[in-house]
């Protein structure tokens, strides 16, 4: 009995005293500040920054730190990037593009989900193959572009099948590992329930994978859209790369279109990442690195 009065009046007890001690200030959540923790201001700060660097980039245009020849202003741009936006040729490329890239995306990631789930449920094909794949994974999808163009030439097939093969090998390993991430013990229980087949598959492995293939697929829109823009730059075929490579080929009059597209194809990859990224949330709001995403955003 004094053995326990002594610990619950102590500082680090659980008493009046404890209440009071170190630890228990060291526990207590950082205070918040409403005002610089609010959406309001965290808009505006981003608002502001990109304020701060568009009127630096016109700063710089016109102070003839860098040739106006190869750097045209910001104001001549979106003024460019305007009178792009009410014409065909704009709306046409960005077309070209999403077709392209949605294609493309749409079969690297169904072949990918495919081999990656029956190599990750068969133990023999795993270990047979993951050296292939993972070999192949490393060559750059930018090597393969002039086998792409001597076979299909600049055309939409060729840069579908550059986005699907650049698109496909980490996807096909990021499923992999998802499915055979399944926890041991959760395994364990499957097998003493005598789970099997589909309905294994579906509420145990497939849970435990989810994750890994949002994510997966995520990546792999963001870096299709990449392949995309490569695959019109170099190989030529229709989209904003080649709408880029023409203003480039046109002259120096035909630089701030030049940045206009550009800009268009940031602009784009942005809205590609983020309906992905609000696609995983909305379908994997049930897992618990969503709802935890979701409790820090309501905190923040």
């Amino acid at each position: 009995m004094r053995m326990s009065t002594l610990w619950l009046d102590s500082p680090h007890g659980t008493g009046s005293a404890g209440a009071g001690g170190p630890d228990a200030d060291r526990a207590a959540p950082p205070r918040r500040e409403p005002f610089v923790d609010g959406p309001v201001f965290r808009a505006g700060a981003r608002v502001l920054v990109v304020a701060v660097l568009l009127g630096a980039w016109e700063a710089v245009s016109r102070s003839g730190l860098v040739d106006a020849g190869a750097f045209p202003s910001m104001t001549a741009t979106m003024a460019e990037l305007g009178r792009q936006l009410v014409s065909a040729e704009l709306w046409t490329a960005i077309g070209d593009t999403l077709r392209g890239w949605s294609a493309g995306v749409l079969i690297g990631v169904t072949l990918a989900v495919s081999v990656g789930t029956l190599l990750g449920l068969n133990r023999f094909a795993y270990l047979s193959v993951i050296p292939v794949v993972e070999f192949v994974k490393t060559v750059p999808v930018i090597a393969i572009l002039p086998l792409a163009i001597v076979v299909w030439g600049a055309t939409t097939e060729m840069k579908v099948f550059l986005v699907a093969f650049g698109v496909f090998w980490p996807l096909v390993i990021q499923v992999i590992y998802g499915v055979r991430a399944v926890d041991p013990v959760v395994r364990d229980t499957a097998t003493v329930l005598r789970l099997r087949g589909l309905r294994r598959f579906s509420t145990v492995t497939l849970p435990s994978a989810a994750p890994f293939v949002a994510t997966g697929i995520r990546v792999a829109a963001a870096v299709g859209l990449i392949l995309t823009i490569i695959a019109e730059l170099i190989g030529g075929a229709e989209g904003l790369g080649l709408s880029i490579l023409s203003s480039v080929n046109a002259g120096p009059e035909r630089l701030p279109a030049t940045y206009a597209f550009i800009l268009v194809t940031g602009v784009l990859g942005v809205l590609v990442t983020s309906a992905f990224s609000w696609l995983e949330r909305r379908v994997l709001h049930w897992h618990e690195s969503q709802r935890n995403a979701a409790a820090k955003g309501a905190r923040a």
